[in-house]
């Protein structure tokens, strides 16, 4: 019996060296079943789409990830679409393997994820923030084998000090003004709209007077970009988020830095394991990626 035992966590050791290999910076995000219970909380009147560093605004399958922002009288909700589909595609073929019965193949576990790098794990995609009054609420899913670190953020917003200049643009038929601010270790830019008197936009971005309908950094290693505007009633839906444990951002910065940029190291501790020359099982480790985060302090 102690012998079938140790060859079976050899076999599951082995096999999570080799996944941890296949996915280093490239890690695979499951069903998120943990949100818990969904409930209406607001009713947005507008729903602006951002594409999130878009190669062609044209072509979704092109974005890192095409975020909605969706308004309402009190709480405001910036989320994934991307996500939100997946999520949606994925009950649908749970239904489906359920309905074949005990003889159905194995169960669908990824969530289908549109636009490019699909298979990887995103903090941006996968962070889903509330806005209510001057409070911001971000919730932060972690990866798979990492949901005990699921958790969430409140501060105050918006953080961001602002100075305008009177360049002009035009995006998405609205003549947009330029404003710029150095925020959490980054200069950006934003155009925004003061014929929408939103003072929201993307990601934790807000404060100006109008919507923001485009906003990067001076080094474009983020943009986000309003590709539509949909208007009508529709009601803002908020989980649960079960399990998830309110820290800080430092906390969390420090765990997206290490989950990307040195994934093999930060699974290693979590069993992922190799075996060194003196044959003993010892955590894997792994060359760093390059990262540049959104936010960097």
């Amino acid at each position: 019996m102690n012998k079938i035992f140790v060859t079976f966590f050899l076999l599951l050791a082995l096999s999570s060296m080799t996944w941890a290999q296949q996915k280093q910076a490239e890690i695979l995000i499951l069903s998120r079943k943990h949100l818990g219970k969904a409930t209406v909380v607001d009713t947005s009147s507008v729903r602006i789409y951002y594409a999130l560093n878009a190669d062609t605004l044209g072509n979704q399958d092109t974005y890192v990830d095409l975020r909605v922002l969706e308004v309402g009288n009190r709480i405001t909700k910036c989320s994934s679409e991307f996500v939100r589909e997946g999520e949606a595609h994925q009950k649908e073929l749970l239904k489906t393997w359920k309905a074949k019965g005990i003889h159905a193949d194995g169960v669908p576990r990824a969530c289908p994820i549109h636009g490019k790098r699909r298979d990887y794990w995103n903090e941006i995609q996968y962070t889903d923030i509330y806005i209510e009054g001057r409070t911001a609420t971000s919730y932060h899913t972690m990866p798979h084998g990492w949901q005990s670190e699921d958790g969430y953020v409140v501060e105050p917003y918006p953080s961001q000090t602002w100075t305008l200049s009177n360049e002009t643009a035009t995006i998405l038929g609205h003549r947009c003004q330029r404003a710029t601010c150095h925020w959490r270790g980054r200069d950006f830019i934003a155009w925004f709209a003061s014929d929408i008197p939103i003072r929201r936009g993307p990601w934790l971005f807000g404060g100006l007077p109008g919507l923001i309908l485009k906003v990067y950094d001076k080094d474009h290693h983020y943009t986000f970009e309003a590709v539509k505007i949909e208007r009508g009633n529709r009601p803002i839906i908020r989980h649960a988020y079960e399990g998830y444990r309110k820290t800080n951002r430092e906390r969390y910065l420090k765990q997206n830095r290490e989950l990307n940029e040195e994934y093999l190291n930060a699974a290693g501790r979590r069993g992922c394991l190799r075996k060194n020359a003196l044959g003993d099982w010892v955590p894997t480790s792994g060359p760093k990626i390059p990262y540049e985060p959104l936010e960097l302090e």
